[in-house]
């Protein structure tokens, strides 16, 4: 009987482990085939691109600073003019008539004053003498000084008048592009008042835009840490598919509250008129320089919880790899802790491997 129990318990243990044999053989699958990129770290040039709008520092109406007719008009809408060209004049013998007004009246206060002035050196002589009396010489002293205050009064009118006849011929305030003509000849204007035209100069123009704060905070941390190297700032404006190089104008020192970025501007060059005040562009700033950082696609990027890794090929084995990632574009990222030169980090077949997984090269890149 006891033959019998243990032949039965050596039967039932053969099958188990023929039973675990064939039941390992079924869960082990092939090595799955992967393709990988071998890092190798490199110097890596940074761009940053933001939407921008297209702006100048020098666009206003133009109005008058006298009122009167409009006798000439020297432009046509749209005319490219330079400062001191002339665009308008406005009622020149109205305003020469006030010049000549003022001028005889400074001629007659300048004689009254020299008038009261001989008067007044003869009797300071003469009070001394005792040859007129106090009273006399108060009257010619206030004489004196009322002449000397009409004289006075009479030059700034004058002055005031031949101001006012050099404002009759409206010029232009700075080169620029003229828009309509907002009055004409015949029209009557005010002073301070009406709008004349509209002139802007587009050379060079402006590209304003906002750096995120996430970016402002980056840039300072790595160039202070040592991680970003910033050469010579690098800007291009695409608009319209079209590129244009410029320079870096400002970058302010706070964040806007309404837009949460930090305000930036860069300068370009626009000699052949090609860019226009309110166009959108996409502005690129380059220069910055990620010292021996490491290049991957965006596919070969992983998110798990709260961390970022990648898979790694190691004889033959996926190994996990947590990394930081400094800098990405929409293609790729710029990693600068977790790899180092020589590792294969794997690009696909993600769903069918994990840490662990046997894995077979497909393809180097």
């Amino acid at each position: 009987m006891k033959t019998k129990i243990l032949t039965l318990a050596c039967a039932s243990l053969i099958f188990t482990a023929c039973f675990d044999d064939k039941n390992t053989q079924v869960k082990e699958l092939p090595p799955q085939p992967v393709s990988v990129m071998t890092m190798q770290s490199a110097d890596l040039p940074l761009e940053f691109t933001y939407p921008a709008r297209l702006s100048t520092q020098l666009d206003v109406i133009i109005k008058p600073k006298v009122s009167g007719e409009i006798k000439q008009k020297y432009f046509i809408s749209g005319q490219a003019v330079k400062k001191g060209d002339k665009l308008f004049l406005i009622e020149p013998d109205k305003y020469q008539a006030n010049v000549n007004i003022a001028y005889g009246e400074a001629l007659v206060a300048r004689a009254n004053f020299d008038d009261a002035e001989k008067n007044f050196k003869r009797d300071s002589i003469l009070i001394e003498k005792k040859a007129i009396s106090q009273k006399e010489f108060d009257a010619s002293l206030a004489k004196f000084n009322s002449s000397k205050a009409n004289l006075e009064s009479a030059r700034a009118k004058l002055a005031n008048a031949r101001l006012d006849l050099k404002y009759t011929m409206v010029s232009a305030p700075f080169d620029g592009i003229l828009g309509d003509a907002l009055m004409d000849i015949g029209d009557y204007v005010n002073a301070s008042n009406t709008e004349l035209v509209r002139i802007t100069n587009i050379n060079p123009i402006f590209a304003d835009f906002y750096i995120s704060d996430v970016d402002k905070i980056n840039m300072n941390k790595n160039i202070k840490d040592g991680n970003w190297q910033l050469e010579n700032i690098q800007v291009q404006a695409n608009v319209g598919g079209e590129l244009y190089n410029g320079k870096l104008y400002f970058i302010d020192s706070v964040i806007d509250t309404h837009s949460g970025g930090v305000k930036a501007k860069a300068i370009f060059d626009n000699n052949a008129s090609n860019l226009m005040p309110g166009s959108f562009a996409n502005v690129h700033v380059g220069g910055f320089v990620q010292k021996d950082g490491f290049e991957i696609p965006q596919i070969a990027l992983l998110q798990g919880d709260n961390t970022t890794y990648v898979y790694t090929l190691v004889d033959g084995k996926v190994v996990k790899n947590n990394v930081n990632v400094i800098y990405q574009t929409a293609d790729t990222a710029i990693i600068n802790q977790g790899l180092k030169n020589g590792d294969k980090v794997i690009l696909n077949n993600f769903k069918k491997i994990r840490p662990g997984s046997s894995v077979s090269i497909m393809e180097n890149k």
